[in-house]
């Protein structure tokens, strides 16, 4: 389904499936088949407000590597830059960024290859990660595989009305290193050194030769640092920013950690947590058990009594995790009290905009923390 190679959701928690038809296909052949509009909070409109918000329209970027780029070109650093939510890398992706000490008039004069800022704006309000209502998506599934796939979509619009598992998508834990729940288990477990060896050192097989190969040297040659930053590429910038302060302070594997923005930092944490999610909404199915209900994700303060939280523990045992290490002493920035979320998720608006012999385009939309991915994986799995 996705980029035509299989991503295994299994690896991620997701074993489930609800929808019994398909109709096949392959979803982000090219960023332009895959658009995303995010519904952004409002914010107070300042004309003298000390931060400047713009809308960032990308194509084929993450979310942090365009920040990055952009504040390299503003000359300061990318932790000033906040946003809502991040954006799928592979597609057209719209939304809401704001900054502060970087004048609109600037930002106005970046010319860089498929970035388009605009709709600029000062408030005196900071821009906060989850501050968005949700996002509207237009997908166009190429290739696709059925007889009817007309009455296929009819059906599937009748079946999401009864709502779809909301699983946490594959972006939440890295596409083509699906390893920011391990990372993060790590973390709260605060064994840093292993936790720097899964971001450094790990290859995956969707990566290119080149990070891979200098990935693989740091991993038979964990110490040296300097020789191993020589090797890493310029594009991996968070990766030489770690080294970087290793190579300075070897073995302080915690303070090479906060070198991360904070909000990446917590990322790995909360990938943690919806791997914990995936795996007991899968269970439910598995017992026959999934209704629509606010299931208490793991934290340090949070209530197993409630239901689904049998569920919760059964899978922290396996894992050998407690809900008293998500209170991460030696870096309290990023401990997690815990939260909940919805074990189903209720599309709306879903239009089929166009079927063609090859190809059909439908568009829906998802509140925030709802991944497209997920309802598309129900119907062209």
């Amino acid at each position: 389904m996705y980029r035509r190679y299989d991503f295994d959701y299994s690896i991620i928690g997701i074993t489930g499936k609800l929808f019994p038809y398909s109709t096949k296909g392959f979803i982000k052949d090219s960023p332009s088949d895959f658009k995303v509009i995010e519904d952004a909070c409002r914010k107070k409109k300042e004309e003298n407000g000390k931060y400047t918000y713009f809308t960032l329209v990308k194509n084929d970027w993450t979310t942090s590597n365009a920040l990055n780029k952009i504040a390299g070109y503003c000359h300061v650093s990318w932790k000033r830059f906040n946003f809502a939510g991040t954006k799928d890398k592979h597609a057209v992706t719209q939304q809401l960024i704001s900054v502060k000490g970087v004048n609109a008039e600037t930002l106005k004069k970046l010319k860089i290859k498929d970035l388009e800022l605009k709709d600029f704006f000062q408030s005196n309000e900071e821009l906060k990660l989850g501050e968005l209502y949700g996002n509207k998506f237009i997908v166009k599934v190429n290739d696709y595989e059925s007889k009817n796939a007309k009455g296929v979509l009819e059906k599937f619009e009748e079946f999401i009305r009864n709502g779809v598992p909301n699983y946490y998508g594959e972006q939440r834990f890295g596409i083509q290193r699906p390893d920011n729940h391990l990372i993060g288990k790590l973390i709260i477990r605060e064994d840093y050194e292993n936790a720097l060896k899964e971001l450094l050192a790990q290859t995956y097989p969707q990566e290119g030769e080149v990070s891979a190969n200098a990935r693989n040297y740091l991993m038979n040659n964990w110490g040296k640092w300097e020789e191993a930053y020589n090797k890493f590429p310029k594009y991996l910038r968070i990766e030489r920013i770690i080294l970087h302060h290793l190579i300075k302070h070897p073995n302080d594997y915690v303070n090479a950690i906060r070198k991360l923005p904070k909000n990446i930092a917590k990322i790995f944490v909360y990938a943690y947590q919806s791997y914990i999610f995936n795996n007991a909404v899968s269970e439910m199915i598995k017992r026959g058990l999934l209704t629509s209900f606010e299931l208490e994700l793991p934290g340090y303060d949070s209530d197993m009594n409630k239901i689904g939280g049998a569920i919760i523990e059964e899978i922290l045992e396996k894992e050998g995790v407690k809900l008293s290490d998500f209170k991460v002493t030696s870096y309290p920035e990023i401990s997690c009290r815990g939260t909940k979320r919805n074990t189903l998720i209720f599309p709306e608006e879903f239009i089929t905009e166009k079927i063609t012999k090859n190809n059909y385009t439908i568009s829906f939309k998802l509140p925030k923390s709802s991944y497209a991915t997920i309802v598309l994986r129900e119907l062209i799995q």
